[in-house]
């Protein structure tokens, strides 16, 4: 049967579906907005000769990349911080700079953090919005967003409580939405969100069917906090009159899963500093919690080495995202992932590759739809040089261009 007007099929050096094996002499059928089918090449052309074709060279044809972490509000801080610090001087100088900044200035950084992201082959990006007021106003994306509400109550739990209940008709749009994309809830960390305010995210993300990020155990100063009452975190959080009840010597961790208040599936975002009882927390989870590492910004603050083989061995989902321009250089994906292996050069570049595409798709409740090419998946899809002289997963974790891009199959 000939195909529809609208099916397009293109074709590449290399396919690389994600969800199957790569195929050599490629390429994929297009309908819309969806992939529709994918193969060989001359067996794409027999199955659809009414379509249109486009032979797009010596390319890889990948699904477009799924950055699970980023801050664009920050977008305009680039090379403004400097990491090997105290964290909470690094915090206290990140705040001073907030405070100078009005609401176009984060509207603009929105939208120049959204059009780099664009650039560099990115089509899904979880972003976290610190400024709730900031919602109505957001900038028409050129990619697929999940705005996370960052909500904090290390102050005032009654503004925090009220900002969260003013965002529902905000969460009731992302639980009905039929598209890619929408929203989910971010109560910052356990030293700047209450018990209670977790709770409350649970009991809201349940019932409108939002997914949950938050940051644990991202700095050795959050860790002296809670177990010691230590620390120049500690300091600074009691000098602005946060509670410090709850630094009874318990991790961030321990707290939130012991008392019941973390959302199953939360995803966690650095996971850097883990003691023995997290550890045997997150075992006896078996990867309910996904685990997102920004790599950069891990070397930014120069951290001690990830402990990547325990989250291997214990088969905890690993994503990558780019954390924010006041601790990275850029939202550069592909430079994500070679930092990612030159951390780890023992690390198959495809585990890479799935860190940034099918993991966080599937860590969203996307499996299938976005991160592979697949009949019936998004048509997000990237084409990158391809010189054949690399196995297909280091010849795209090399690339230094900026992609060909592609969403719901259409190109700008």
């Amino acid at each position: 049967m000939p195909a529809p007007l609208n099916t397009k099929i293109y074709r590449a050096r290399r396919v690389l579906p994600m969800s199957h094996p790569p195929i050599e002499d490629g390429g994929i059928a297009v309908r819309g907005s969806e992939i529709l089918a994918l193969g060989r090449w001359e067996e794409l052309r027999g199955e659809h000769p009414g379509a249109q074709r486009e032979d797009l060279g010596e390319v890889i044809l990948m699904p477009g990349m799924i950055n699970a972490h980023c801050h664009l509000d920050y977008t305009m801080m680039r090379g403004a911080l400097f990491g090997g610090e105290s964290f909470s001087a690094w915090i206290q100088r990140l705040n001073a700079m907030r405070r100078s900044l009005d609401q176009s200035d984060y509207l603009e950084a929105i939208g120049v953090g959204l059009r780099e992201l664009h650039r560099w082959g990115c089509t899904t990006v979880f972003n976290i919005e610190s400024f709730p007021e900031l919602i109505p106003f957001l900038p028409e994306s050129p990619i697929r967003v999940w705005w996370f509400l960052e909500v904090m109550d290390v102050r005032s739990r009654l503004q925090s409580a009220e900002a969260l209940a003013g965002a529902i008709h905000f969460f009731e749009r992302a639980g009905e939405s039929k598209g890619e994309g929408g929203f989910g809830l971010s109560p910052h960390a356990p030293y700047t969100a209450s018990t209670d305010l977790y709770t409350l995210v649970k009991l809201y993300a349940e019932k409108y069917r939002l997914p949950v990020c938050t940051h644990l155990a991202e700095s050795e100063e959050e860790l002296a906090m809670f177990l010691r009452g230590t620390g120049p975190l500690y300091d600074f959080l009691s000098s602005i009159d946060r509670p410090m009840g709850d630094c009874l010597g318990k991790t961030p961790l321990q707290i939130l899963y012991h008392s019941g208040v973390l959302a199953p599936g939360s995803l966690l975002v650095h996971m850097n500093f883990l003691t023995d009882g997290d550890r045997d927390i997150l075992r006896e989870s078996a990867g309910q919690y996904p685990v997102i590492h920004c790599p950069r910004t891990h070397a930014f603050f120069e951290r001690p080495p990830f402990e990547l083989q325990f989250f291997l061995d214990n088969g905890i989902p690993l994503l990558l995202g780019t954390d924010s321009l006041a601790s990275n250089q850029d939202l550069n994906m592909f430079a994500e992932m070679r930092a990612m292996h030159d951390a780890f050069p023992g690390l198959d570049p495809m585990e890479i590759l799935r860190m940034a595409t099918t993991y966080p798709a599937d860590a969203i409740g996307r499996r299938g739809r976005l991160g592979e090419l697949s009949p019936g998946s998004v048509a997000d899809f990237l084409s990158l040089p391809d010189d054949g002289t690399l196995e297909i997963g280091e010849q795209v974790i090399s690339n230094k261009l900026p992609p060909k891009v592609w969403i719901s199959g259409v190109t700008s």
